[in-house]
């Protein structure tokens, strides 16, 4: 492979993407920040084949003619732990880009740790060790030192080694078409908008509310989220989580006895005090918006517990013979779930099915026996 090439201007920018515009995969990766910003503020894109690579500055040069390539679906995108790079993409093109090839979720298939990080993937793959001496460099400042420059090359250049060996390997095994629905996912709009009325779901302590404190939270969590992206500052920075349920609990229906509440600032009340008690107040004459029920799941019992560890071993060994990292199959709370009479359940729902659900049932309905012989656990 070349030695980087860094891109700084619009002219290099538009050579670059004649270079790369008719390929048929390109290994990418981004660096960024949001410490301060609701949105990623994008400070570089690492771009590489099989013989080049290239160091693009979205500060210095217009990108669009890059965005046009990668926005072709007749390029296949490879990322590595893909999610927060599409979220950037998205915020540029109002949709993330497709298709995408992901090593993080590929690798599990053939055997290796889930949610593996790309150094541990790397290091086991290709046994070369990466530097971490600049993973918490601020990306934004210029000039980048040649040392920045190598450390954000390296994030492609063994993206775009990995990538033709996951691939081959998984073909070969015929697993790739596997891999297919969780690479659709990671397509999908509706995995980066951030519509402000569900902007309560990701608030942890929502579940434990009710009717009208609910309700509360809803509606100050949707006039958050709105107020954060207009002026792109974390949502935090209007007023934390806790606070927010600390409200909808005590609903105060006056500025005064909103600021009896621990947390909540006099500035906080100033600028925005009289715009929150108008929302409660109107909240409180209203239903909330419902909660998906959740299934809770039973406890299990000691014999439960047992069958569990004897299907682990069933899972463990099928993991095994076939190659694959047993914690891409299933997990013991799945099994439980499974134990205790549950069908809906994604390990019956794909591929996992076909290589080890099926079997599970089975031996659930007690058509498999479990020898040990010569020291080997021999299932039948």
């Amino acid at each position: 492979m070349t030695q980087p090439q860094y891109i700084n201007t619009s002219e290099q920018l538009v050579e670059f993407c004649k270079r790369i515009e008719t390929l048929q995969w390109l290994a990418i990766d981004t660096e960024f920040q949001r410490e301060k910003t609701y949105r990623s503020i994008l400070a570089l894109i690492q771009i590489a084949t099989t013989d080049l690579v290239a160091i693009i500055d979205p500060l210095a040069c217009d990108i669009k003619p890059l965005l046009e390539v990668l926005s072709n679906k007749n390029i296949l995108k490879v990322f590595h732990a893909a999610r927060q790079d599409q979220e950037i993409f998205y915020d540029l093109l109002s949709e993330p880009l497709s298709p995408v090839f992901d090593t993080q979720i590929a690798a599990p298939l053939l055997g290796h740790p889930k949610q593996a990080g790309y150094a541990r993937l790397v290091d086991d793959i290709l046994g070369v060790q990466l530097s971490k001496a600049h993973s918490r460099t601020d990306w934004l400042r210029r000039p980048l030192s040649d040392e920045q420059i190598t450390y954000a090359a390296d994030d492609v250049i063994y993206l775009a080694k990995l990538y033709p060996l996951l691939e081959k390997k998984l073909t070969q095994k015929g697993r790739l078409n596997w891999l297919a629905p969780a690479f659709s996912d990671l397509c999908k709009t509706s995995l980066y908008t951030n519509p402000p009325e569900l902007a309560w779901k990701r608030i942890r302590a929502a579940k434990r509310l009710k009717g009208a404190s609910l309700c509360v939270l809803q509606k100050l969590s949707a006039w958050r989220e709105e107020l954060a992206q207009s002026k792109n500052i974390p949502r935090g920075w209007l007023i934390k989580d806790d606070i927010l349920v600390e409200i909808a609990k005590m609903k105060p229906t006056s500025t005064q006895t909103m600021s009896l509440i621990r947390g909540v600032s006099d500035k906080f009340i100033e600028k925005f005090g009289p715009a929150v008690i108008k929302i409660i107040n109107a909240a409180l004459e209203q239903e909330p918006a419902s909660q998906e029920k959740q299934k809770k799941s039973k406890k299990a019992n000691e014999n439960q517990e047992a069958i569990a560890d004897l299907l682990m071993a069933q899972v463990r060994l099928k993991a095994a013979i076939n190659g694959v990292n047993p914690t891409s199959l299933t997990s013991r709370k799945e099994l439980l779930h499974l134990i205790q009479g549950e069908r809906d359940i994604e390990l019956l729902k794909d591929w996992r099915n076909d290589m080890i659900g099926k079997e599970l049932v089975a031996t659930l309905n007690g058509h498999n026996s479990f020898n040990v012989c010569a020291g080997e656990l021999i299932i039948k």
